[in-house]
């Protein structure tokens, strides 16, 4: 099985198709964020002071820029998600995962079957090389197209983006076209770094009609698990912004990094030497880790509800 087509998607020239696909998928409910523990409670903005000396910001993609059903991408396995099946809310995609599964005969529920073993068996054999395996979604499918029988109508790729779009669609944040265009307005160097697989980068290109490095992302701060293969908080994803930004002449204390997760963002980013902000304003993504010894003591320097204040947040520099 080959992935054809899989070079220029991640290079930006996407498929209409598959941008199509996602453009069609359910919108999932924004849900309200719980209310949050004193201690980051303390740390809401608007009511802390500014950041001031900030030449970078750097985004997570799920759960920050783009809500989703699951609150993170699918092949995370799910670990610490509030998913709307987990709490009991019906998901829009549901239906089109039966419609998925019935092209090949099967059910839905053979279908998350397949995945979710699939994804334990790679994340084993991956686990042997790295503690933070992170694997690619092709692999997953390829194995299925062969086991069921490929057709001439369906890529594998077309294949991942569905069933990824079927139990967890994705929409974009309120603001987030807003802020990277103000942002970029600004001067303000943008990037990436992501628990990701290569349809990710197409939720720009689908939703904001171009893709990150058109909208102002700096190429090299583009940082995907799926290309490293491992994921957050592995500081493997986090090192090569470092360099990148020192290349620059840039120190990272200097940059902020705003993601809705304590331990693959905060802490990972702290550990990196980046300023850092958690986003809360997503009740299915954020993930506070409470009770969790590997984020104890970790603060971010800012948490903020709606990504629109992070303009007022970031001082302008004279």
């Amino acid at each position: 099985m080959s992935f054809n087509g899989l070079t220029s998607i991640i290079n930006g020239m996407a498929d209409p198709g598959l941008l199509h696909l996602i453009q069609e998928s359910p919108v999932p409910e924004l849900l309200p964020p719980p209310a949050l523990p004193a201690y980051l409670e303390a740390l809401l903005f608007p009511g802390r002071a500014v950041l001031t000396g900030i030449h970078t910001v750097i985004f997570d993609v799920y759960g920050t820029l783009f809500t989703s059903a699951a609150g993170d991408i699918a092949s995370s396995g799910g670990t610490g998600a509030v998913s709307d099946r987990a709490a009991g809310r019906s998901v829009p995609g549901d239906g089109r995962l039966e419609v998925l599964a019935g092209e090949f005969g099967c059910t839905g529920q053979e279908l998350r079957e397949h995945f979710h073993r699939e994804v334990l068996r790679l994340h084993r054999e991956l686990g042997e090389k790295t503690d933070y395996p992170e694997l690619r979604v092709e692999e997953i499918w390829a194995e299925f197209l062969n086991r069921y029988g490929e057709t001439p109508t369906m890529s594998v790729q077309e294949l991942a983006l569905r069933y990824e779009l079927a139990v967890n669609p994705a929409y974009p944040m309120p603001g987030a076209r807003d802020i990277i265009g103000t942002l970029k307005h600004r001067g303000i160097r943008l990037g990436l770094i992501s628990n990701a697989q290569f349809f990710t980068p197409l939720l720009f290109e689908a939703f904001f009609n171009a893709p990150p490095k058109d909208l102002g992302f700096d190429p090299e701060l583009l940082i995907y698990s799926f290309e490293l293969g491992e994921a957050k908080p592995s500081p493997n994803l986090f090192s090569p912004a470092v360099l990148r930004l020192k290349s620059l002449g840039l120190e990272p204390e200097n940059a902020l990094y705003i993601g809705n997760d304590m331990l693959n963002d905060i802490s990972a980013a702290a550990r990196a030497g980046f300023k850092t902000a958690l986003f809360a304003g997503d009740y299915r993504s954020l993930r506070l880790r409470e009770g969790d010894s590997r984020v104890k003591g970790v603060r971010p320097d800012r948490v903020i509800r709606n990504l629109k204040d992070l303009s007022a947040l970031l001082a302008e520099t004279a």
